[in-house]
């Protein structure tokens, strides 16, 4: 295990070294990050990060593989675009944590902001505490599991997924283009799986799922893009 102390590096090397460091051992913790922006943006491969206290924005973001733990908050953004691997947060989040999320799991131990999910493709979310509004607005995919309380306008428009809540006033919460639905049997296996999985004290059989209404209002021709982020690769342009 290698450790990596960023107190007196500058925001934009951060990337750079964590990769370096990551070349000498799989893993790395990282001590005085101080809420720097961007931190583990674009990682890749088999590799664990811990990171000892809270991050800004876009944490993970682009993640494709490693397992990311953060044991303090996290800033707007963590996890955008992720597309597998693990991201963990001990704490509390900002807004707009796993949008348009592609694979991979998202554990938030505390609670989260607004707009948790937005867009989501697929892969699964999972918020131990309460979540605010709009909480899977526009999804198109995936699983996202909230334990806590929702805010107003939960999956407001979505196209497809799944929105798991056991909140007594879900039905109340809920955003146009969507119903409150039983869980299958299938999905309470799921649901016990993560939860074992990432230590979660909780049951699949209390849980009601929020889906969406696929006629009415809205009424969408959906495709499952061929994304091969391995051809991205080929433009990447080192920097530093």
């Amino acid at each position: 295990m290698e450790y990596l102390d960023l107190a007196k590096v500058e925001n934009e090397k951060v990337n750079v070294l964590i990769k370096d460091k990551l070349k000498e051992s799989n893993e790395l913790v990282l001590k005085n990050v101080n809420s720097m922006h961007n931190i583990c943006a674009g990682l890749s491969g088999d590799c664990r990060v811990t990171i000892e206290d809270s991050t800004g924005l876009y944490t993970g973001s682009f993640l494709e593989g490693p397992t990311l733990r953060i044991k303090g908050n996290v800033g707007w953004y963590a996890g955008d675009d992720m597309m597998s691997g693990e991201l963990i947060v001990e704490k509390n989040t900002g807004c707009n944590i796993g949008a348009y999320i592609n694979g991979g799991t998202i554990v938030i131990y505390g609670n989260t902001g607004s707009r948790v999910g937005y867009g989501m493709k697929g892969g699964n979310i999972i918020v131990c505490g309460s979540a605010g509004r709009w909480a899977g607005v526009m999804a198109m995919g995936g699983d996202l599991i909230i334990l806590g309380a929702l805010g107003k306008e939960c999956g407001e428009s979505m196209y497809s997924g799944k929105i798991f809540t056991r909140d007594p006033e879900a039905e109340s919460k809920m955003g146009g283009n969507v119903f409150y639905d039983t869980i299958t049997a299938a999905e309470t296996e799921k649901l016990d799986h993560l939860f074992s999985q990432y230590e979660i004290a909780a049951a699949g059989k209390d849980f009601h799922v929020i889906r969406p209404v696929l006629s009415g209002r809205h009424e969408y021709a959906l495709f499952k893009p061929d994304l091969k982020p391995e051809l991205a690769k080929k433009y990447f342009v080192k920097r530093g």
